[in-house]
C-alpha cells in the first residue's frame, strides 16, 4: 500500500493564539505561516491579496504548498456569480485547488465553466462525475488532482490519531484543512500523521 502524504492546514491566516509575532507586518503573514504548514484554505472571494500570495507561491516553488480556494454551493451552482469569481484566479489555474462541500452533482454547464481547473468536491453521497472518487470518513470526495478533506471539527489526541488511521489509504497525496485549528491543534496533527508513517 502506498503511503499517504498529508499536507495540513487550516482555514484562512487568522490564528490567534499568538502564532504571529508581535511585529510581524499584516502582509507577511502568508510567507510565516508556509514557512510551518503546507496548505491554506481560503474562499475564493476572501480580503486576503491572491495575487500576492500567487507571486508569493511563484517565488518559492521549490517548496511544496497547496492552495485551497473555497466556494459556496450556492456560488458554484449560479454559473454567471461563478464564472464572476473565477475571473479574479483563472491565471492562475495551476497554482491552486477550488473546493466545494456539495449536496447534489454540479451540472455539465458548470463542469465545462471548471474544466481547466483542479478541483474537489466533498458530499454525504457519490456525485457520479467523471473524477476520481474516495471514500474517507464517511464523507465522498470527488477529484481531479488531490483529494481536500475539510474538517470543521475540534479532535482531542486520540480522535486525531483514529481519523488519520481512518484516512490513510485515501490517495498518496490528501489535503487535510482544520478548518478552526489553532496552531497547537495543527502540529499535533503533523506529528500524528508522521508517527503514523504516513
Amino acid at each position: 500500500m502506498n503511503k499517504t502524504e498529508f499536507l495540513i492546514g487550516r482555514s484562512g491566516l487568522g490564528l490567534q493564539d499568538d502564532f504571529y509575532p508581535d511585529d510581524l507586518p499584516e502582509d507577511w503573514r502568508f510567507d510565516y505561516y508556509t514557512a510551518i504548514f503546507k496548505t491554506l484554505s481560503l474562499a475564493i472571494d476572501t480580503n486576503e491579496d491572491l495575487e500576492q500570495i500567487f507571486a508569493d507561491m511563484k517565488e518559492d516553488e521549490e517548496e511544496e504548498f497547496v492552495l485551497v480556494l473555497t466556494v459556496e454551493e450556492s456560488q458554484l451552482t449560479d454559473i454567471e456569480t461563478l464564472k464572476e469569481l473565477l475571473k479574479i484566479v483563472q491565471g492562475y489555474a495551476d497554482d491552486f485547488i477550488l473546493f466545494c462541500e456539495v449536496t447534489h452533482a454540479p451540472s455539465a454547464a458548470i463542469m465545462g465553466v471548471l474544466s481547466g481547473y483542479n478541483i474537489c468536491f466533498q458530499s454525504l453521497k457519490a456525485l457520479k462525475l467523471d473524477l476520481q472518487e474516495v471514500k474517507a470518513s464517511g464523507l465522498l470526495l470527488s477529484f481531479n488532482k488531490y483529494p481536500v478533506l475539510y474538517a470543521a471539527k475540534m479532535w482531542d489526541e486520540q480522535e486525531m490519531r483514529s481519523y488519520l488511521e481512518s484516512i490513510a489509504s485515501v490517495n498518496t497525496k490528501t489535503i487535510l484543512i482544520c478548518k478552526f485549528a489553532e496552531r497547537e491543534a495543527l502540529d499535533k496533527m503533523r506529528i500524528i500523521s508522521e508517527l503514523l508513517g504516513h
